[in-house]
């Protein structure tokens, strides 16, 4: 009889993890929608009060500086809808671990009074297989400096031997991997850095630029 119930164990259990599944797509959407109109109010319900985002390439931050960076910023597209195939599900705690492009990516649901939220969001970058150009090291000092860049933040860039350095002031310092004469590639090639003759820069993820910078 033991036996029996080891083995109708998975069958039963089966159709509780779709269900969550289609519960996560329906908040997805509702998240995107929220994002979208920078529905502050629905945000903060969205997102649990323990919510901590670590970041691929930065520390990380907690639910409240989050939703501020959310609000301060435009849209920029609507978070794709996971397949949910690698998700596990244990009691009102749904984890999501995924592969995308260069990086790898968990994010943690939980339930609470019958709604979901998200609970944690975290990305670890990849081992980078882009192949170094060769630039020099003239080039490199060109970039050197300090930038404002459009959020506020103040972005250093360094030369350390062939290679060009990304630090935000007072944030851990990130070797990049040079991909053509203007052109930088963040560690797992989460992002990019696109210089332009101006002396200035665009931060790109996915092929769309998300942040610009000017030379002090």
């Amino acid at each position: 009889m033991a036996a029996l119930l080891l083995m109708a164990a998975p069958v039963s259990a089966q159709p509780a993890i779709e269900s969550v599944k289609t519960e996560l797509r329906a908040f997805i959407t509702e998240l995107n929608a929220a994002l979208a109109a920078r529905d502050r109010e629905a945000i903060e319900r969205l997102y649990a009060a323990e919510f901590l985002y670590i970041h691929t390439n930065g520390p990380p931050t907690d639910r409240a500086a989050h939703i501020a960076e959310t609000m301060a910023t435009k849209p920029r597209g609507a978070m794709p809808i996971p397949s949910l195939d690698n998700l596990i599900v244990v009691g009102d705690v749904a984890i999501l671990r995924d592969r995308v492009a260069d990086r790898f990516g968990t994010t943690i649901y939980a339930k609470r009074n019958g709604r979901w939220q998200v609970l944690q969001l975290q990305g670890t970058a990849l081992p980078s297989t882009i192949p170094a150009a060769a630039v020099s090291p003239e080039l490199l000092a060109k970039y050197a400096g300090r930038y404002q860049q459009d959020n506020d933040l103040v972005v250093i860039f360094t030369v350390e031997g062939a290679n060009l350095n990304l630090q935000v002031e007072g944030r851990q310092k990130f070797v990049l991997t040079t991909v053509s004469a203007t052109e930088f590639a963040m560690p797992g090639d989460t992002a990019r850095i696109r210089f332009a003759p101006d002396g200035s820069y665009e931060f790109h993820r996915a092929n769309q630029p998300i942040r610009k910078g000017k030379k002090q």
